[in-house]
C-alpha cells in the first residue's frame, strides 16, 4: 500500500456520545464539519436503538455555557449507533473515539473499527491519559500508522488546549496536519505531548490537586478558603481548585490520578497520586461535582427562589454555608492588575492565606521542573498546557522566572529544598531565566541543547507588542496608537482600562482616517486586550451629568457619532478585528467598520438598556439598517413594512442582547453575513490584515468603494404608540421596572423617527440626532445615575 501523504478532514465520526464526545461532535459543527456521532445501544428491548447518541446531543444543546456557537449548526450532528452503523466509518476522513477510559474497551471497538476501516482514514482516541502504545497493542499496522491521541479539555468548545500524542509509528506527516489543522480550524492551542500517562496537563495538573489536597487534609484548610487563596491572586481562574474539580468531575480526576499510580510506577512522587479515602467516599455517595449537582459545593435554592452555595466539611462530608475568607495577603494582592505582582504579594505575605500559596506552589514548581524533560520536548509545551488547559495566567516556567527574579521570595518558598537539575542549569549555563528577551525577541531555554531558542508562534502570526518593540508606532496619544502592520496597512489599537471609549480614543479615530490614508492603504482597528471595548467611560458619563456640563457630554456624544460616520464613510477601507466583548460604543464602533474578522468567542451587545440609557453613538441607526428599515429596501418591500425593522431592532436593544458567539453575533445583526470569523484568536490579525488588503486591492481596480449616504423610512408616531403598549405590557407584569419603562419609551421615540411622517425619509444624521436627545434626557434623570454608579461600584447592573 502507498504511503498517505496528504490528508484532510470533511467528515468525521465520533465514537462515544458521553460529554466529551457530544461537546466534540458539537465544536466540528462549529467550524463546519458534519460528524456521525454514534453511541452503544443499551440494553434490553428498546424501540429507540439510538437513544444515548441522541440524549448526548440533546444535553450539548442544553449545556450551559453552550457548546454550539448556534443551535443551528446542530443539523451538522447525525446520530446513531455502533452497532447498526459502522459501516459509516468508512465513508469519514476521522475516527475520535472518546469511550469510557477502560482499555479493555477501547481495544475492543478497536477491533470492530478495523473490520470496516478505509486504510489511511484518521484515528485517535479523547484518553485523558492512557499511554498511545497501550492504546494501539495488537492493532495493524495501517492501524498504527494513523493513530494518535487528541485530548481536548472540557468544555471543548472554550479549552484551548489540545494534546497530541502520536505513538511509535505515527506518520510524521499526520502529526504535522493535525497540528496544522487543530490550530486553524479547530482553533487550538495545539501541544505535542511525549507518550507518558496523563501527558503534561493532568500530569502535572492532578499532581497539584492532590498535594495540595494533602495539606488542606492536614492543616485544616477549608474548601471556599483554598478557592479564594489559590484563585485569581495566585494567577489561576475564579474556580481555582476545588470548584475547578466539580467542573471536570471528581470521577475524572479520580480516574486520572489511579491512571497516574498505576501506570508511571517510577515517580518519585507516586504515593502523591493514591487517591484519599474522603474522596473515594465522595465518589460512593454520588458526589461527582457539576454532573450530579454536588461535588465540594452544592448549590441549594431557599423556599424564595435565592440560591445559595454550600460548601463541604471535609471533616463530616456534609454541606455548610460558606465563611467569609479575609487574609491581609489576599487584600493586598488585588490591589495589582499585574498577575505576577499578585502573585509575589501573596508569596510574601506572613499569614495562613500566604502559607499555603507558598507550599503549594512549592510543590507545583518542583514536580514541573523536575519532570518536564520525562513528559514534553520544551518547557513553552508545559506552559502552554498549563495556561491552556487550565486557564493559569502564569505556566509552571514563567513562575520559576518571576522567583528567580525575586530571590528573596524564592528563598521564603522554597524553604531550603533544593533546586532542581533543571533549575540549577539554567543558572549555571542559561542566563538566569528561562525566558529571555521582550516581545518580538522572546526566546526559552532548551534543555535539549542548554542554548536558547525563539519561542515558536503559529504561521503568520501578527503581535502588535512586537511591532511596537520594533518602533513601528506611527502615534500614540495615551489612549490609543496608529501601528504600522505593514504591506500599506495601519492598525489603530486601543489602550485604555479595558479599552473604554474617551477623547484620545475618538482623537486617534479622526487621525488615522484623515492622515493616516496619507501613508497607509487600508485600516485595522482592535487591539491584543482581552476585549475589543467594554463602551464608553461610564465614570465620566456620570461626573458630567452630576454636575450638569451637558455641553459636554453632548460635545462627546457627537464626537462619537461624527468618528463612526468618518469610518464608516472612510475613502480606505476600514475592517475592525473583533475579540472578547464589544458593548455599547465598542459594538457600534465596529458596525461602523466595512468589514470586521471576528473571533469566535466574540461577545457584542448594545447594553446600554442595562445602565438605564439607550445606543447614541449610531448602534440604533445601524441596526435599523441591518434589519432593512434603509429607503432603498423599504421601497423594493423586502421586509414586510416600516415597522418590522423597528420591531426587531427594539426587541434586541430593549432587552440588551449580547450574542454568545461570533455566529449569533451574525444572527443578531451586529456582524453582517458577509463578515468573517476566525477560530484562533493568535490568527486574528494575520486574517484581518488579509482582509485589509484585499479591500485595499479592490479599491485600487475600482471595485470597491465605500458606502453611500443612506436614507432611513421609519414608521413614525402610530408605531410608537404600539411599542409603547408593549412596554406597559411587561411593566404590568413585573418583567420590568418603572425606570426601564421609561428607557423603554425613549428607545421606541428614537426607532420609530421621532414625529417624522411615516413617508418622508430621514439622514442618517436626524437620527443620530434623536439618538443623542435620548441619551442627554435619560442622563439627567436619577435612576439612570444610580444605575451608572452601582454599576461602577460593583461591575452589576442594577434594577431600579
Amino acid at each position: 500500500m502507498p504511503e498517505t501523504t496528504s490528508y484532510a478532514v470533511r467528515k468525521v465520526a465520533v465514537l462515544g456520545a458521553g460529554v466529551m464526545g457530544a461537546a466534540i461532535a458539537a465544536h466540528l459543527a462549529n467550524v463546519g464539519i458534519p460528524s456521525y456521532l454514534l453511541d452503544i445501544v443499551p440494553p434490553g428491548d428498546t424501540k429507540d436503538r439510538d437513544i444515548i447518541a441522541r440524549t448526548g446531543l440533546e444535553k450539548a444543546l442544553k449545556a450551559k455555557p453552550a457548546s454550539f456557537y448556534s443551535k443551528r449548526a446542530a443539523k451538522l450532528v447525525t446520530i446513531g449507533n455502533i452497532e447498526d452503523d459502522l459501516e459509516v466509518l468508512a465513508d469519514v476522513d476521522w475516527i475520535i473515539e472518546a469511550v469510557v477510559e477502560r482499555l479493555d474497551i477501547k481495544h475492543a471497538l478497536y477491533g470492530k473499527i478495523e473490520m470496516v476501516l478505509t486504510p489511511g482514514t484518521i484515528i485517535s482516541s479523547n484518553t485523558s491519559g492512557l499511554p498511545a502504545h497501550m492504546l494501539v497493542e495488537g492493532r495493524s499496522e495501517d492501524f498504527r500508522r494513523h493513530f494518535l491521541i487528541t485530548h481536548f479539555f472540557n468544555p471543548v468548545r472554550y479549552m484551548r488546549l489540545l494534546e497530541i500524542v502520536p505513538n511509535h509509528a505515527t506518520d510524521p506527516a499526520l502529526v504535522q496536519f493535525m497540528q496544522h489543522f487543530a490550530t486553524n480550524v479547530l482553533g487550538k492551542g495545539v501541544v505535542l505531548c511525549k507518550d507518558t500517562p496523563n501527558f503534561i496537563a493532568n500530569r502535572i495538573g492532578v499532581y497539584g490537586f492532590m498535594s495540595t489536597f494533602q495539606r488542606v487534609l492536614t492543616e485544616g484548610y477549608r474548601v471556599a478558603e483554598v478557592d479564594a487563596i489559590l484563585g485569581p491572586v495566585m494567577g489561576r481562574p475564579k474556580s481555582a481548585v476545588f470548584r475547578t474539580a466539580d467542573l471536570s468531575g471528581l470521577d475524572t480526576l479520580v480516574n486520572v490520578s489511579d491512571n497516574l499510580y498505576n501506570n508511571a510506577p517510577e515517580d518519585d512522587q507516586r504515593e502523591t497520586f493514591k487517591v484519599p479515602e474522603v474522596i473515594r467516599e465522595m465518589l460512593k455517595r454520588g458526589m461527582l461535582g457539576e454532573k450530579s449537582s454536588q461535588g465540594f459545593y452544592k448549590r441549594i435554592k431557599s423556599p424564595d427562589g435565592e440560591s445559595t452555595i454550600l460548601e463541604l466539611d471535609l471533616s463530616t462530608l456534609e454541606y455548610v454555608p460558606q465563611q467569609k475568607v479575609r487574609y491581609p495577603s489576599i487584600g493586598n494582592a488585588r490591589n495589582y492588575d499585574d498577575p505576577g505582582r499578585r502573585m509575589l504579594t501573596m508569596l510574601e505575605g506572613d499569614d495562613r492565606a500566604s502559607q499555603l500559596a507558598r507550599e503549594t506552589t512549592a510543590d507545583a514548581l518542583l514536580y514541573a521542573a523536575n519532570h518536564a524533560e520525562e513528559i514534553a520536548d520544551s518547557i513553552v509545551a508545559v506552559d502552554d498546557a498549563m495556561r491552556w488547559g487550565f486557564n493559569f495566567d502564569l505556566g509552571s516556567f514563567e513562575v520559576w522566572d518571576l522567583l528567580l527574579q525575586n530571590p528573596t521570595v524564592l528563598e521564603k518558598v522554597l524553604q531550603d529544598r533544593p533546586l532542581p537539575e533543571l533549575v540549577q542549569r539554567v543558572q549555571s549555563k542559561g542566563q538566569g531565566t528561562f525566558y529571555t528577551g521582550g516581545a518580538g525577541q522572546h526566546s526559552y531555554f532548551d534543555f535539549t541543547t542548554d542554548t536558547y531558542k525563539p519561542v515558536p508562534r503559529p504561521e503568520g502570526c501578527i503581535s502588535l507588542a512586537a511591532l511596537k518593540a520594533e518602533n513601528k508606532v506611527v502615534r500614540d496619544n495615551g489612549s490609543a496608537a496608529l501601528i504600522d502592520l505593514g504591506d500599506g496597512v495601519g492598525c489603530i489599537e486601543f489602550h485604555t482600562k479595558m479599552n473604554s471609549i474617551d477623547e484620545g480614543i475618538i482623537e486617534m479615530m479622526y487621525y488615522a482616517v484623515n492622515e493616516g490614508q496619507k501613508q497607509f492603504r487600508a485600516l485595522v482597528i482592535g487591539s491584543e486586550a482581552a476585549d475589543f471595548s467594554a463602551g464608553a467611560n461610564l465614570l465620566l458619563v456620570l461626573m458630567g451629568a452630576r454636575q450638569g456640563e451637558w455641553q459636554m457630554l453632548e460635545k462627546a456624544i457627537n464626537g462619537l457619532q461624527q468618528a463612526n460616520l468618518l469610518l464608516k464613510y472612510s475613502p480606505i477601507p476600514i475592517v475592525a478585528a473583533l475579540a472578547g466583548r464589544a458593548l455599547g460604543g465598542g459594538c457600534e464602533i465596529v458596525m461602523h467598520g466595512h468589514h470586521t474578522r471576528a473571533f469566535a468567542e466574540s461577545y457584542m451587545g448594545q447594553v446600554e438598556g442595562a445602565m438605564g440609557l439607550i445606543p447614541a453613538g449610531g448602534g440604533c441607526k445601524e441596526l435599523l439598517l441591518r434589519y432593512g428599515a434603509d429607503l432603498e429596501t423599504q421601497l423594493a418591500k423586502k421586509t414586510g413594512g416600516p415597522f418590522t425593522p423597528v420591531r426587531k431592532a427594539f426587541e434586541t436593544i430593549a432587552f440588551a442582547t449580547v450574542s454568545t458567539s461570533a455566529v449569533e453575533a451574525q444572527e443578531l445583526r451586529f456582524l453582517r453575513k458577509t463578515d468573517a470569523i476566525t477560530i484562533n484568536r493568535d490568527l486574528l490579525f494575520r486574517d484581518a490584515k488579509a482582509d485589509a488588503i484585499k479591500l485595499a486591492e479592490a479599491r485600487a481596480t475600482g471595485n470597491w468603494q465605500p458606502p453611500k449616504p443612506q436614507q432611513l423610512l421609519l414608521p413614525g408616531a402610530g408605531a410608537r404608540l404600539v411599542l409603547e403598549q408593549q412596554v406597559e405590557g411587561f411593566l404590568l407584569t413585573g418583567k420590568i421596572s418603572e425606570h426601564d419603562a421609561i428607557v423603554g419609551r425613549h428607545l421606541a421615540r428614537v426607532l420609530t423617527g421621532g414625529d417624522c411622517s411615516p413617508i418622508t425619509p430621514l439622514t442618517e444624521q436626524q437620527v443620530l440626532d434623536l439618538e443623542r436627545e435620548a441619551f442627554l434626557s435619560l442622563c439627567g434623570t436619577e435612576k439612570t445615575q444610580e444605575r451608572i454608579q452601582s454599576f461602577l461600584m460593583t461591575s452589576k447592573p442594577l434594577r431600579n
